[in-house]
């Protein structure tokens, strides 16, 4: 029970190093969070099955954690799952919850990228953001549009500082991941769940599907390489007010 998107750890595979991999650089930019919450009202934004939201709310039981997340069942696994007596959750949209008291920090991890409209998500966010509060959110800074057909959007860290900074609001601390490619299998034949080797394998043919039907797009991933090497980069940040 986990894709390309989403990884569900009590259902997780322990023999696939590649999902086990990916689920580390979730709960590393959790623990980023953690450290730099304020406030006693925390929203996790996107919260997925709930295991970040469960992570919050065992680090810090003086404070009440809110999870939100557009999809139902994610919401219904979390609940499940992952319940804890500070840690509630609620199936909302990510670009129209709203909440009258505000929140003293706001977590919204790789839930950027998702969207059709980046700005409107972080007005939104900011809108919920009590005076003084912080906002810590991340995405990946290099390509992915290509290999994950549920990215809209790409984002270099300056294209990211632009959409808070619009609002008031500046990277006071920054956390940077690097995943390095993970080959094997990579333009194999999708297999079954129960025998695949990793979660991206067979994501090499979709790649060039992609660049048959973008064909500038594959310039931006060879630029990438060149740059930074066969891997992924992420930026976690907290935003606050000067």
């Amino acid at each position: 029970m986990h894709t390309l998107e989403r990884i569900y750890p009590l259902k997780m595979d322990e023999r696939l190093a590649a999902d086990q991999a990916t689920l580390d650089l979730h709960m590393q930019r959790y623990e980023f969070a953690s450290d730099s919450l304020t406030g006693s009202r925390v929203l996790d934004m996107a919260c997925g099955c709930g295991y970040g939201s469960a992570l919050l709310a065992e680090r810090h039981p003086d404070k009440q954690i809110v999870g939100i997340d557009i999809d139902p069942d994610a919401i219904a696994y979390a609940q499940a799952n992952y319940q804890r007596p500070n840690l509630r959750y609620q199936c909302a949209n990510a670009e129209t919850f709203a909440d009258h008291e505000g929140f003293d920090s706001i977590v919204s991890l790789e839930t950027i990228e998702h969207l059709p409209d980046p700005v409107r998500l972080v007005q939104n966010l900011a809108s919920l953001l009590a005076k003084g509060g912080g906002i810590i959110a991340s995405v990946p800074t290099t390509p992915t549009l290509d290999g994950n057909p549920h990215h809209l959007h790409d984002f270099s860290p300056a294209s990211f500082a632009r959409l808070f900074r619009r609002h008031g609001l500046r990277a006071h601390e920054r956390f940077e991941q690097i995943q390095r490619w993970e080959f094997s299998g990579l333009f194999k034949k999708p297999a079954k769940k129960e025998a695949r080797q990793h979660r991206s394998e067979g994501v090499g043919n979709a790649v060039l599907a992609y660049y048959r039907s973008h064909p500038l797009y594959l310039f931006r991933r060879l630029w990438s390489i060149l740059r930074y090497g066969p891997s992924n980069r992420y930026l976690t940040c907290r935003f606050s007010a000067d």
